[in-house]
């Protein structure tokens, strides 16, 4: 019986085209898994395109292919579609009525919560990263490894290990690693363009998240808050927020660490948490998901009311820590 890397392989390489589709705010890991599986079904002889409705960062606009990532939905029916890493189709914005009309729809994500949508499912939350799922899935297509595509990989293991630094390091992370440096990637890079590269007004959005600094009275608890007002005061974009969450929890003490942005499409909030506090369990009140100790949603204003309904999340999760 075929695995699921050998079906969905199967799938793409029988098929004239596919569209995958990032998630909403699409970090590293999704990026990359999906610039690779196009590049891996190109070599096949199968037109891909990756869709982002939130485009792409610009820390990862040195992967290669990410000039060809498109922003607005196709018009035309596609054979294939790929959700990738979205836990629910919602979470691909406004690529997923594209992703419903595809006649085969393929669902890959590692995330602990998945709404099971789809013709094919591969949920694998023992992935350290999607990138480690497609990696599987372009070696069952019997597609070369590139350089390109090595390095696309790469980004996506890196950026969700936290450099392998979180515990979803496992010696499988490690050794797959090791292949695609082998194949002609490199870790510096990644390291040297996401976590060593930032624009003067980003450590000056930076400077202002951190001295808005909020603790809980016990400790167990840190938040800040970015308006459109800090964007524009700073000259920072949207997209230098990220990280900063992760450096809220970095303060001795901190279980659980909240970045609230007011955006256009609402409240966005970013969950970090550490030791036995659940990020995706606090995420999924409001509709959110992600990963045991990094998560996110999006709610309605008001900002008071959004936080007031948070911090009550936390709360009642720490109660059990």
């Amino acid at each position: 019986m075929a695995s699921l890397p050998e079906t969905i392989a199967r799938i793409l390489r029988t098929n004239p085209d596919a569209l995958i589709a990032c998630h909403v705010a699409p970090d590293g890991d999704c990026l990359g898994a999906s610039l690779a599986l196009a590049m891996a079904c190109e070599r096949a002889g199968v037109r891909a395109v990756v869709g982002s409705a939130d485009g792409v960062p610009e820390t990862y606009r040195y992967l290669h292919g990410s000039d060809r990532i498109i922003t607005t939905p196709p018009d035309h029916q596609f054979s294939v579609g790929v959700a990738m890493e979205c836990s629910s189709l919602e979470r691909a914005g406004t690529f997923a009525e594209a992703l419903t009309r595809c006649s085969t729809l393929i669902n890959i994500d590692h995330h602990l919560s998945n709404a099971g949508y789809g013709n094919i499912v591969y949920w694998d939350t023992s992935a350290a990263a999607v990138g480690e799922q497609v990696y599987g899935i372009i070696q069952a297509m019997g597609t070369q490894i590139t350089p390109e595509i090595a390095q696309c990989l790469l980004a996506a293991i890196v950026t969700d290990t936290g450099s392998f630094r979180y515990p979803n390091t496992s010696p499988k992370t490690l050794r797959l690693a090791a292949d695609l440096v082998d194949a002609g990637a490199s870790v510096h890079t990644v390291v040297e363009r996401v976590y060593e590269t930032r624009s003067a007004a980003s450590l000056r959005l930076i400077g202002r998240a951190l001295n808005n600094l909020t603790i809980s009275a016990d400790g167990r608890i840190a938040w800040t808050v970015i308006t459109p007002e800090v964007l524009r005061e700073t000259g920072a974009l949207p997209e230098d927020t990220t990280g900063i969450v992760g450096m809220l929890r970095q303060v001795r003490g901190v279980k659980v660490a909240l970045l609230f942005e007011v955006t256009p499409a609402g409240i966005r909030v970013g969950i970090r948490s550490r030791d036995a506090a659940r990020a995706n369990v606090i995420a999924e009140t409001f509709g959110g998901g992600g990963h045991k100790g990094a998560a996110g949603f999006t709610m309605p204003g008001p900002l008071e009311d959004v936080i007031a309904r948070t911090l009550a999340a936390v709360e009642k999760e720490l109660a059990g820590v």
